[in-house]
C-alpha cells in the first residue's frame, strides 16, 4: 500500500480541477462559445461593426454602429460608439472625461459583455497607432563632442 503525500495529493486535486474546468469550457453553452469565438478584425477608424460579428457578446441595445478611436493631447484613446441614429457614446472614460461623449451604458443591453467591444476598440487604436508611426526615426545631426574644461594655474 502507497501513502500520498500532501503535495502529491494537492497535485492530483489541481489537475482533477483543471480537467474540469476545460472539460466546462469545451462543453459549455452554445452562447458563451459563441462569445469567446466570435470576434470582428481591427481593419479602420472608424469601423462599422454589427451584433452578428459579436454573437452573444454584444452588449448594446442597437445591433449596429460605428467604433472609433481618436488620440487625445493628455490621456492616449479616446474610443466611442457612433449609434445608427449618428449619436456617439464614449466607450472608455477617456472618451466620456476629456471628449465629453455620454457613456455608452445609456444603451447597454441586458446582456454580453461590454469589455469586448472596448478590447476591440482598443484594436482599432493600435491599428491606428501603427498607421501613423515613422518607418524610421528622424535624422538628428550628429553631436560634436564637447572639449573638457581648461584649468589655469
Amino acid at each position: 500500500m502507497t501513502t500520498r503525500t500532501r503535495g502529491t495529493r494537492a497535485r492530483a486535486l489541481a489537475l482533477a480541477a483543471g480537467v474540469l474546468a476545460g472539460g466546462v469550457l469545451v462543453t459549455g453553452c452554445s452562447e458563451e462559445r459563441d462569445a469567446v469565438l466570435k470576434w470582428p478584425g481591427a481593419e479602420s477608424n472608424p469601423q462599422a461593426v454589427t451584433a452578428d460579428q459579436f454573437g452573444a457578446a454584444w452588449p448594446l441595445k442597437p445591433d449596429k454602429g460605428k467604433v472609433a478611436c481618436n488620440t487625445t493631447p493628455y490621456s492616449g484613446f479616446a474610443i466611442t460608439f457612433q449609434a445608427p441614429d449618428g449619436k456617439v457614446y464614449a466607450l472608455n472614460n477617456v472618451a466620456h472625461d476629456e471628449k465629453g461623449y455620454p457613456s455608452v451604458d445609456e444603451i447597454k443591453g441586458t446582456s454580453g459583455k461590454m469589455w469586448r467591444l472596448r478590447s476591440f476598440g482598443m484594436q482599432i487604436c493600435s491599428l491606428e497607432h501603427a498607421r501613423n508611426m515613422r518607418s524610421t526615426p528622424p535624422a538628428t545631426p550628429p553631436r560634436t563632442p564637447t572639449p573638457p574644461p581648461t584649468t589655469t594655474p
